[in-house]
């Protein structure tokens, strides 16, 4: 899910399903969590500064565990402050430069390891130790060279998991879920519907900026394939590569599941599925809300997508949202401490549930009371421990666009799939070594 793409506070409680007395955002913080000593009520004051992007979910949460934290530690003051997504990073990548950051800063995964890599971010404490509390996955983005400089917030998932109308199923007679990756493929054919003017319902849509890359990395560790070779390069020349890469071609030109009509417009594949232009779309946890908000939809399901071999359901996944506090910090120990009381299951629970966000900590998704509150979340979390960090990529969205442009060329016929792996494989390993 891109940073951008977050969701209203009424799309959320939507999604839970349950009052605002229930929600996570009713909840009171607990009041454990840090070392319980750092900025206690003796010493002199201490100032943090609390930096994050604006999102009405994330922000009133944030507030929330702030005032908790202070009225427990009274000599501690958090000066909290938000900013608009799209200048955010801009504003944060100016702070370090001037050498004036925020103590404590909200960062994606993915802009992590330029800060880590240039001394710019103070190490977790107790790194080892704490980052055996989260899954691989999200906790990748914030090591580097094996040390831990930060804790993420959320599994940041785009795949493993599909919206479906199960009564698109039950018309046509088909078996509900599919249960392997051929009973999706068959399904998806017998539910796509054609008109005059072309293809009025896909079969199983998974056209989209994030999620063509998605698929086909998790094809490849489907296989028990790898994608990376040597020196931080790609490698999309193996067997696996080539059979994901046909594979997902063949979904577009033999079997005709789905189009790229839609690809790059300014609505996104779920909002075609919950206008009823697609039996079954590939596409990560954060749209449930939207539907359920937007739409008022009812008539669907998050259901988990079949691994396209008889192996477990591996996928790559990035970090996403998660704090970190700064090397330049006069005051990183009460930093810390705050961090760690945010991250305490309970409080984490807590904001998980009011953000609609996906556990990165296991004991939260592991714990039965996050999807009784959340049942929409069931097939999500029962996927994480499948999850794999995608890789240190440099820049993602150069990445993403080699592999969307040259999917494109090949469903055309322009290029064959194994000269275009190669034109991405060049490309990429190319924007690699520019960062190196």
């Amino acid at each position: 899910m891109k940073g951008a793409q977050r969701l209203t506070k009424a799309s959320l409680l939507a999604a839970l399903g349950v009052s605002v007395a229930l929600s996570g955002c009713s909840q009171e913080p607990a009041s454990g969590g840090g070392d319980g000593n750092a900025g206690g009520g003796n010493g002199p004051k201490v100032k943090l500064v609390f930096w994050s992007h604006q999102a009405e979910a994330f922000n009133d949460n944030y507030k929330k565990l702030i005032d908790s934290y202070m009225k427990a530690h009274p000599n501690v003051e958090i000066s909290y402050q938000s900013f608009p997504y799209d200048v955010y990073n801009q504003k944060l990548k100016a702070s370090f430069s001037a050498q004036n950051p925020p103590d404590i800063a909200e960062v994606f995964g993915t802009w992590v390891p330029e800060y880590s890599k240039n001394g710019l971010l103070s190490e977790v404490p107790g790194g080892e130790e704490a980052g055996k509390a989260y899954y691989e996955a999200p906790l990748g983005g914030f090591k580097w060279n094996g040390k831990l400089y930060g804790l993420p917030l959320e599994f940041n998932i785009e795949n493993g998991g599909m919206l479906a109308h199960p009564k698109m199923f039950s018309d046509k007679g088909l078996a509900y879920p599919p249960k392997t990756w051929t009973e999706l493929v068959e399904s998806a054919k017998a539910l796509t519907v054609r008109d005059g003017s072309g293809m009025k319902v896909k079969g199983f849509d998974f056209i989209s900026g994030d999620n063509i890359t998605f698929t086909f990395l998790s094809m490849i560790l489907q296989q028990n394939g790898k994608y990376w070779g040597s020196d931080g390069h790609v490698n999309f020349q193996t067997p696996e590569a080539v059979k994901a890469m046909t594979a997902l071609k063949d979904l577009v030109v033999r079997d005709q599941v789905t189009d790229l009509t839609a690809f790059g417009g300014q609505l996104d594949s779920s909002d075609y599925f919950f206008k009823g232009g697609a039996a079954m779309t590939y596409r990560g946890p954060w749209t449930i809300a939207a539907g359920l908000d937007n739409y008022k939809a009812k008539d669907f399901e998050y259901v988990p997508v079949p691994s396209f071999t008889d192996n477990p359901p591996s996928f790559a996944a990035e970090s996403g949202w998660g704090l970190v506090v700064s090397k330049k910090s006069k005051a990183s120990k009460e930093a810390w401490d705050f961090i760690q009381f945010l991250s305490s299951k309970e409080n984490l629970k807590a904001w998980n549930l009011g953000t609609f966000t996906v556990p990165a900590k296991k004991e939260v998704a592991e714990d039965p009371e996050f999807v009784s509150k959340n049942p929409f979340m069931r097939t999500s979390v029962g996927l994480l421990p499948h999850g794999q960090w995608i890789g240190l990529i440099w820049d993602r969205d150069y990445f993403f666009k080699q592999i969307n442009d040259h999917f494109q060329l090949m469903v055309s016929g322009k290029v064959t799939v194994e000269n275009g792996l190669k034109a991405i494989e060049k490309a990429v390993n190319e924007n690699q070594d520019q960062h190196k």
